[in-house]
């Protein structure tokens, strides 16, 4: 098993953790920012325009006006106002990690060849929850053949490493070094 410092996808631009942590503070409710969130990912063509820079800020302001729910039609147009339309995704994305930080539930991601059983997925909660000091676990799953046996946990930053790929690697690293 190796544990290294590494960048895990969840990683969030500073920009969108800033807007994520004043969309918090204005204490929208969970559901306008879901009904939001549910509008740009099923108008894809709404994000375009948003962000292009020939729409004016009056034309993205009307259309703000006329979709999204009212509690979070102001965060909007600060976002478009200064040009960060592009990443609003993001934004909602950083949004949901500060709530489970706030409720002390991290992240997992897990990548796997085989589908772990429940038995082995609880063993690796519990670590995880005493590791991290955490109240839960929030599961991402995927599968990846090319890790030819075991699995990859990330959790915050840190990689547990339990892959048949990563074993030959550390093996082809330790033979080269000789």
């Amino acid at each position: 098993m190796t544990v290294n410092k590494r960048e895990n996808p969840g990683f969030f631009s500073m920009s969108a953790i800033r807007y994520a942590q004043v969309l918090m503070e204005l204490d929208i409710p969970k559901t306008s920012i879901e009904d939001a969130r549910k509008i740009l990912e099923e108008t894809k063509r709404l994000q375009e325009i948003l962000k292009h820079p020939v729409v004016t800020k009056a034309e993205k302001h009307d259309i703000i006006e006329r979709v999204f729910p009212e509690e979070i039609k102001s965060f909007l147009k600060v976002v478009v106002d200064n040009g960060k339309a592009a990443i609003v995704m993001e934004i909602f994305g950083a949004y949901d990690e500060l709530e489970k930080k706030k409720k002390r539930i991290v992240t997992a991601i897990l990548r796997y060849v085989t589908l772990p059983s429940e038995e082995q997925k609880k063993k690796m909660e519990a670590f995880i929850l005493k590791k991290f000091e955490a109240d839960g676990v929030s599961w991402k799953m995927e599968e990846d053949p090319k890790l030819l046996g075991g699995f990859v946990l990330l959790v915050n930053g840190r990689e547990y490493d339990y892959s048949v790929q990563g074993r030959l690697d550390r093996l082809e690293q330790t033979l080269m070094r000789r």
